[in-house]
């Protein structure tokens, strides 16, 4: 993919992809909540007839779609354009509709078997994840788009959408929401991706079946699938009545060090004031979960 193709890809197809929402959008001009930061009033804004974005909050946050590539996932102009090419988005010629899930986009996944690609092996090696714990929570994902062939770890969540990563894609097929391991445990651990779910698991496994487990696949799903008193994760009824309460005894928030994970955190606290510990102390010195481990790893890596 050269420059000009990449500048004709949809920025608001690329924040759908990401689980990121419009708060209001028009024929001219989308309104998020910022994808840098958390903030509570709407300031980051693209424009949907130009295809380029500008945070009010932050003048430094502006751009066209290889901008926003560059500033979210922390690379340079060629590390963007493989993201890029590697990604189903919609061009930016075509009408969007923010509503449109992955699974009605331009994909087909041809193939779903265990993992065991040489490639992909090697980049679970490069995140430091156990191998045998990665390959029974993921599957082999191949898939066509665009006409052109690719393969990722796949990582299913509860409404059968799949997380997809390697070294180049991070995407959902499908709907993006969280999953759920119930091990029949008084508590539960929350991670925002199941790469720190996997870490998490590499660096304790003694305790894989001793928790139950959410994992978030985006912290946009925090408020609007887990803190409603109506979802199956974190609530129960009472004698089949209209009255919810936590099942859990214990709430283990493993969220990201950043301003989104801060946030997330605190949203979870206040909606379970009692019994909600923040385990970021345990890393605090690093990004997440699966910073940490590699920092422990770091030696048997290279």
């Amino acid at each position: 993919m050269n420059i000009q193709e990449a500048k004709n890809i949809s920025i608001i197809s690329i924040l759908d992809s990401l689980g990121i929402k419009p708060t209001k959008i028009n024929d001219k001009q989308a309104w998020y909540h910022s994808p840098f930061r958390a903030e509570n009033t709407p300031s980051f804004s693209v424009s949907v007839t130009k295809n380029v974005f500008y945070d009010f909050g932050d003048s430094t946050y502006k751009g066209n779609v290889i901008d926003f590539v560059m500033l979210y996932y922390k690379c340079d102009i060629k590390e963007a354009l493989k993201i890029l090419a590697n990604n189903s988005f919609s061009v930016h010629q075509q009408l969007f509709n923010p509503q449109v899930n992955q699974d009605e986009k331009d994909y087909e996944i041809t193939a779903i078997k265990p993992l065991r690609n040489k490639y992909l092996i090697y980049y679970i090696k490069q995140r430091g994840l156990c191998i045998k714990t990665t390959q029974r929570y993921c599957k082999e994902i191949h898939y066509i788009l665009k006409d052109k062939a690719y393969y990722a770890i796949g990582f299913q969540n509860e409404l059968d959408g799949v997380e997809l990563r390697n070294k180049y894609v991070q995407m959902c097929f499908g709907s993006k929401y969280p999953t759920y391991i119930n091990n029949g445990s008084s508590t539960v651990f929350l991670f925002e991706a199941f790469i720190d779910f996997l870490s998490f698991i590499t660096l304790k496994p003694n305790l894989e079946h001793r928790f139950d487990y959410i994992i978030l696949n985006s912290v946009n799903t925090l408020e609007s699938t887990l803190i409603q008193s109506s979802n199956k994760f974190l609530y129960k009824t009472l004698d089949d009545s209209e009255t919810f309460e936590s099942k859990y005894k214990t709430i283990v928030a493993c969220f990201d060090n950043d301003t989104a994970g801060d946030k997330a955190t605190e949203k979870l606290i206040a909606a379970f004031p009692l019994i909600t510990k923040d385990a970021r102390v345990r890393y605090k010195d690093y990004k997440d979960v699966n910073d940490y481990l590699l920092s422990i790893n770091r030696d048997k890596l290279t």
